[in-house]
């Protein structure tokens, strides 16, 4: 797995106060430009809301491609579309890194496969904590978009760079 740029901080908190001041027809816009851009990836995602029964996901999944997305940019990290070739090399890695999660708490392959720690960290605290509303996460909800942020961020991580 390459190692790409890591993304800064700062360009997550500057996509994500981007994707927080837009108003809703202008945010569904750029939705839609990401989304043109990564459709296999969002169509990947979306999967998920299915299997897992759970509509809240894939709004919650979609507003954070969005900022993912918007925080490669703000790094200056260009994003070749991810094919379905690069989904399945991917799934198996990232089981195996889920099922080391799970079982005994070892983050380590996770975090090697994604690669990302300032996102990663970022996400971490998203789902914990209250949204602006004050409204926390179920712990369903919580852990499935954890399961799908961290998909997320490693295929996009996988795809970045200046070969991109």
């Amino acid at each position: 797995m390459k190692m790409a740029q890591q993304v800064s901080i700062e360009s997550i908190e500057k996509a994500l106060k981007k994707v927080d001041s837009l108003q809703e027809e202008a945010l569904d816009r750029l939705i839609e430009t990401h989304t043109l851009s990564q459709q296999n990836l969002v169509d990947y995602i979306l999967q998920a809301g299915l299997e897992y029964q759970n509509e809240d996901l894939n709004v919650y999944s979609i507003y954070y491609f969005a900022v993912f997305m918007e925080a490669f940019h703000a790094q200056g990290l260009p994003l070749r579309e991810i094919s379905t070739d690069d989904i399945e090399a991917f799934h198996e890695p990232y089981l195996l890194a889920l099922d080391a999660v799970h079982s005994n708490e070892d983050y380590e392959p996770m975090n090697d496969l994604v690669g990302q720690q300032n996102l990663q960290q970022f996400i971490i605290e998203e789902v914990e904590s209250p949204d602006s509303e004050g409204v926390v996460l179920d712990e369903t909800t919580h852990t499935q978009l954890f399961i799908v942020c961290m998909s997320l961020i490693g295929l996009l991580n996988s795809v970045a760079g200046p070969s991109a």
